[in-house]
């Protein structure tokens, strides 16, 4: 018995040797390309053919670009493109080497919040616990969104609690007109008591790297209209935090929402004209005279109900001018959604209901990404447009084994 012991642990051992071996020997070709557009400190992301071990690795080109590859737990690689222009290419290759690298974009976490940074900047906070609405009934006692963001320079962008429409909060996620086994829980104004959104429980996995930090948790839409509470919706949030360019110009950062019922009955979204993942401004952007709105096809607030591809809403906080731009996805369901930007309020959401009902069926997600840029000062429409096209039609990529 102990001598079959013994074999099976140095064959062990020499398995383990043999694919260790292989694995630090393997290369991979990484071929980049442009596509349309100039390129310039664009997020670029693949999928290795075979397993790759998580970790940091450096690239490498004949042009002597050497940017920094982080490779995620779902054999994702990562990494920012300096400079490419239209129509050009690029060729890296990669050792399967992991190297020590410093985590540009990082993490602290309390009991109640988790905070990004970029380069030592603030860019946002998350609630995974819950808030204290000192000023507020028990109702407002909630997490599962994000407060505060953060301009480059550090101004505040959004808002949470503000007494006027304390339901709103920093960027969040509800439905407002719903229908749901007869009855009609509404998840976006909480005052009524018939629907809320929670988080479900502590973060599920949260991450700090050289390339982008991030997490994922879930949060739990509950229909307080049914005799006992029922969770109509379990909701995942993928939340990515981008390093910032060096001249700190702009930050970026994802979400990623992936909705699924939870019971065989669907989620009705009749049409309506608003509801989605929200975003209220700072509460010195709650006088009109102080918030501007400009969306991808040059409209302030008649933008309302129109499809564009981004919108920037902003202002001045403490006499700093500072603005945050959301960006809609491609293969978002009814893209280019609509939008409900408020005539008077700095608060706006891309409202796909506005289009006709949808429904979340069970067994069909119903997922829908969105890209926010942070800056100071006026916004620019060429640069956003660039960070856009980015964004929906990102370089190409392929990789090859060598």
């Amino acid at each position: 018995m102990k001598k079959n012991t013994l074999s099976a642990t140095f064959f062990l051992m020499l398995l383990i040797g043999f694919f260790s071996q292989s694995f630090a020997q393997k290369k991979y070709e990484i071929h980049v390309s442009a596509g349309a557009f100039d390129r310039s400190e664009t997020v670029v992301s693949f999928y290795f053919p075979d397993s790759v071990e998580p970790g940091v690795y450096h690239l490498v080109s004949s042009s002597g670009d050497r940017p920094i590859l982080q490779v995620d737990d779902s054999n994702r690689g990562w990494f920012m493109l300096h400079k490419l222009a239209s129509g050009e290419s690029r060729e890296y290759e990669l050792t399967a080497t992991p190297i020590k690298s410093e985590n540009h974009v990082s993490n602290k976490i309390d009991s109640t919040q988790i905070t990004f940074l970029s380069n030592g900047r603030r860019v946002l906070s998350y609630y995974h616990g819950d808030n204290n609405p000192t000023e507020l009934d028990e109702r407002y006692k909630r997490g599962g969104y994000i407060h505060p963001v953060y301009s480059p320079n550090g101004t505040v962008l959004t808002a949470h609690l503000n007494p006027l429409h304390p339901h709103q909060s920093g960027i969040w996620s509800a439905w407002t007109k719903t229908e749901f086994e007869g009855r009609t829980p509404d998840f976006w104004n909480i005052h009524n008591n018939t629907g809320r959104v929670d988080q479900a429980d502590s973060l599920r996995d949260a991450w700090k790297g050289p390339v982008h930090a991030g997490f994922h948790n879930r949060h739990f839409f509950k229909d307080l209209s049914a005799p006992d509470p029922v969770i109509t919706v379990n909701e995942e949030w993928n939340l990515y935090v981008y390093r910032a360019p060096e001249d700190h110009s702009y930050q970026i950062f994802d979400i990623v929402s992936t909705q699924s019922v939870n019971t065989g009955k669907p989620l009705i979204l009749p049409e309506y004209h608003y509801g989605g993942i929200g975003f209220r401004g700072n509460r010195q952007w709650d006088d009109p005279e102080n918030t501007t709105f400009l969306t991808s096809d040059g409209l302030g607030r008649e933008g309302n109900t129109t499809r564009p591809k981004w919108t920037h809403v902003g202002g001045v906080v403490d006499g700093e001018l500072a603005g945050i731009t959301v960006m809609d996805h491609p293969e978002n369901f009814r893209y280019p959604q609509p939008v409900r930007i408020h005539p008077e309020e700095p608060y706006f959401v891309y409202a796909p209901m506005q289009l006709g009902e949808m429904r979340i069926e069970p067994g069909s997600p119903y997922s829908t990404r969105y890209r926010y840029v942070t800056y100071d000062g006026m916004p620019d429409p060429e640069k956003l447009t660039r960070l856009w096209n980015d964004y929906a039609y990102p370089p190409g990529v392929t990789v090859k084994v060598k």
